[in-house]
Order: structure tokens, then sequence, then C-alpha cells
């Protein structure tokens, strides 16, 4: 019988033991756990835990640091403090353009923070470490501080105005697509206007003032724009420009002119429209919207007639002929 007591519970722990050992096989070990080694934070380091995710696995991560990254079984997060406060971007619709887990869109909710995607991919974006290269998608000039990354054509670097707009706006009623267009490229009655006439056009994206915290690009005339009466304004709240040499507001003295003949007042000025900016139908710069058929201050004469005087400018239709002396800050007359 004490042979019996002493024999009992030794056949019972090795039946745990076996029992155990299948247990253990049956359960599956996260395959990172390796890299947890002493060299782990070290970034020198062969052993570095940012060099284990060469094939990109971050999925494997989520296995103890959770799907977020922020601590899970393990406890430890890894966005927290100064290590890896953008991480949670990588999931699995981070190429998704239509995600709102899409890698732009968390960018553009951090006010454009590149310095968050840098920490990884390098401050060339080429790779960094072990991190993916962000070069193979963001191919033109600048990486993904490519001025047409975030509005423009992100296919065409030469274009680098809305459409598309910060919001992804394509139409232009959006107030940040608006007639981006209609001023830059083919204008049919002047001159193509340039982006620094009515922005502070940064040298580089990390430039002072192109990345802050307002909502939307400043609007800061220059000097044509400004070359006529009145300081040019633009309104956020109705979208409309006010007081620009552009759309009206000029005058031009009959002391200084050449031809007196042509005043039937002091001088001749302009109707100082004020467009809005987000309607682009054609009527905002119609003819005669921006000064009177014949402008106010100028001699009686008929739509047709302004060839008379105005010659290589308008045609006897009144259609503009050459744009370069239709808007241009002077007037032209009699070929001059």
């Amino acid at each position: 019988m004490k042979n019996t007591k002493f024999y009992f519970p030794l056949i019972v722990i090795i039946a745990i033991i076996f029992s155990c050992s299948e247990i253990k096989d049956e359960i599956t070990m996260p395959e990172t756990v390796s890299i947890h080694g002493k060299e782990s934070m070290i970034i020198t380091a062969l052993g570095f835990h940012g060099r284990q995710l060469v094939d990109g696995k971050m999925e494997s991560c989520k296995q103890c640091h959770a799907s977020d990254y922020t601590g899970g079984t393990a406890l430890v997060s890894c966005s927290s403090g100064n290590c890896h406060p953008a991480i949670n971007v990588h999931t699995q619709n981070i190429m998704n353009t239509s995600s709102h887990e899409f890698h732009g869109r968390f960018i553009a909710n951090t006010n454009w923070n590149m310095s968050l995607c840098t920490q990884c991919h390098g401050a060339g974006y080429s790779g960094g470490i072990v991190s993916p290269t962000c070069n193979n998608c963001h191919n033109n000039p600048g990486g993904p501080e490519a001025c047409n990354t975030c509005h423009g054509d992100f296919l065409n670097p030469q274009r680098v105005s809305p459409p598309r707009s910060l919001n992804n706006g394509l139409t232009t009623d959006v107030p940040g697509v608006g007639a981006h267009l209609a001023h830059l490229t083919n204008v049919k009655i002047g001159q193509n206007v340039q982006c620094m006439e009515c922005h502070t056009v940064p040298s580089y994206f990390g430039s002072p003032g192109h990345i802050d915290n307002s909502p939307r690009a400043e609007v800061q005339f220059a000097s044509f724009t400004s070359s006529g009466v009145g300081t040019p304004s633009y309104n956020f709240a109705n979208y409309k420009c006010n007081n620009t040499y552009c759309h009206g507001s000029f005058e031009f003295l009959k002391s200084n002119s050449q031809y007196p003949f042509a005043y039937i007042e002091d001088k001749i000025v302009g109707s100082n429209y004020n467009p809005t900016w987000n309607k682009v139908d054609g009527t905002e710069a119609a003819c005669g919207t921006c000064h009177g058929l014949p402008p106010q201050g100028h001699m009686s004469s008929e739509l047709r007639s302004c060839a008379t005087c105005h010659q290589g400018v308008v045609n006897d239709r009144g259609v503009i002929i050459d744009p370069t002396k239709h808007i241009n800050g002077k007037i032209d007359v009699f070929g001059n």
C-alpha cells in the first residue's frame, strides 16, 4: 500500500507533463517575439526591432501590441511618447484611397506633419532604416513633398493648382477649386494669371507660412492685381474678390492721357465688379462686366467701333483678338 501511494502521484505528474507538452504543440506563439532581445531598442544594432520588419510584416506586431499598437496583451504601446506616434496608420487600408484609413487622409488630419513619416521612411522618404520607400509612388521631384501631392493633379507635376483641392474637391463650386483653371490656363480675354498673383508661393514644403494652423490657403494679392483703385481682398464668407484691377478696379485720368478727346469726364473708370470665385459659368468675366460699353467717362461709341481706336486689341465685332493687350495695366490705342 505504501508503494502504491508513492507511485500514484508520480503517474499523475507524468500525465500532466505529457498533457502540457501536447498543449504547447497546439499553441501558435508570435513569430516575432524573438526580436525582443537586448539590442531591440538600439537603432544601430543588427537586432534593432525595426530591422526585423524588412518584409513589412507589421501584422505580426499586432499579436502582442494590439491592432492599433497601443499596448494589447504586451501592455507596451508602440505609439506612445516619441517612438511611433504615426504607426496606427499602418492598417490594411493604408493604400486604399477611398478608405478613411488611407495614409493621405491620416497625414491631412495631422496638418500635413510629414515628420511623422520620416521617422521610419527616412528624411528623403527612400526607406529609412528598413521601411519601404515612398518614392516608388511619389516619383516626382520632391517625392511626397511635391506640390501636386496635396493639390493639383497627382499624375502631372506641371499642374499644381486645383482641381484637386486640399479636401479632394474636383468641381468648380467647391471654393478650394473655384476658378483656378479659368485664371491659370487658356484665358481668352487676357494673359494667364500666375499663382503668385494671389498667393505667396512657397519655395519648398517647409517654407514659413506654407503649412500653418489656418484651414485654407491665404489670399495675398500681388502688384498687378493691386494696381487699380483701393486695396484688393478676398471674402471667405461669400467667396468674392473685391477691388481687383483685373475686374474693373481702375481709373485713367484725362490729365495723363495723350488722347483727351476720348474723355467726357476727368477720368475713365471701371465698374469695380466683385466676381464670385466659385461661379464659373462665364458670367463673372463677360464683356461689359468689368467696365461699361463704353466705360464710364469715355466718349460714346458702339462696341463694334472699339476697333477704330483700339486696333489690334479688339475686332469690329467686339471680340478680343490679342489678350496680351487687354487687362494689361494700360490703354492700348492706335496699335501702341
